[in-house]
């Protein structure tokens, strides 16, 4: 199994000034994004190991920012294709 991406494009009236958004998945299911600009940064949904440890009992998942900055967009998609079975095996990725 494999990551795959999908891109949003602004549209309406005022779509000149708004940006991609680039949707990251797992199994169908939107799990992250990547930043539209440079450096492009990666952010992923993860389920937490105790539901209380960021003071938010109401919420299974939190957000996790990858170190890795990538200068393309195709750079941070194949670094996470690549490096797939450390994320899965250091995060639980939820599947709803």
């Amino acid at each position: 199994m494999k990551f795959t991406f999908k891109t949003e494009k602004p549209t309406g009236r005022y779509r000149s000034f708004d940006t991609e958004t680039h949707y990251v998945k797992w199994n169908k299911v939107e799990i992250g994004t990547i930043s539209p600009e440079t450096p492009f940064t990666i952010r992923l949904r993860v389920m937490k190991k105790d539901m209380t440890e960021d003071k938010n009992p109401n919420c299974p998942w939190r957000w996790i920012k990858l170190k890795q900055q990538s200068i393309s967009l195709d750079e941070a998609k194949k670094y996470l294709n690549d490096n797939i079975k450390l994320i899965t095996d250091t995060f639980t990725i939820p599947t709803d």
